[in-house]
């Protein structure tokens, strides 16, 4: 018997709520019980109120990942280890909600609307560039 690939209510609703208890789609997607995460995708595609579910379950996802990051810092013994750990969470939850974890980028420029409008938005994005080190 294959895979499971026709959408039922009742496996999005599961494959959510393994995503937010913090397992990762490749993983539940091996799962003798999972549709392969080719389809899990057409799903999103095809199906807005899964995509907010999944979108939804994603955001649960990041906070068990951060709790995750503090139970690391205070159980683990061996520093280097911890640090691996928490990093890669940290770096996980940042490509996967940047608006919530990621690095946060501080503009201080000014703009005048008065004069040429071309050369203030040139002077706002030289400004942007030198703040991000590039």
């Amino acid at each position: 018997m294959g895979r499971p690939s026709d959408y039922r209510p009742e496996m999005a609703d599961r494959i959510c709520e393994e995503l937010a208890s913090g397992k990762h789609l490749h993983m539940i997607c091996k799962e003798d019980w999972a549709p392969g995460e080719r389809t899990v995708y057409q799903w999103l595609d095809k199906n807005p109120d899964f995509a907010r579910l999944y979108a939804h379950a994603r955001e649960r996802q990041q906070e068990v990942f951060a709790a995750d990051v503090i139970n690391i810092a205070d159980t683990e013994k061996d520093s280097a280890k911890a640090r691996n750990m928490m990093d890669a969470r940290k770096w996980y939850a940042a490509r996967v909600a940047p608006r919530k974890w990621g690095d946060k980028i501080e503009i201080d420029a000014k703009i005048e609307t008065t004069g040429a409008t071309s050369e203030a938005l040139m002077a706002f994005l030289a400004a942007v560039e030198a703040q991000k080190g590039g």
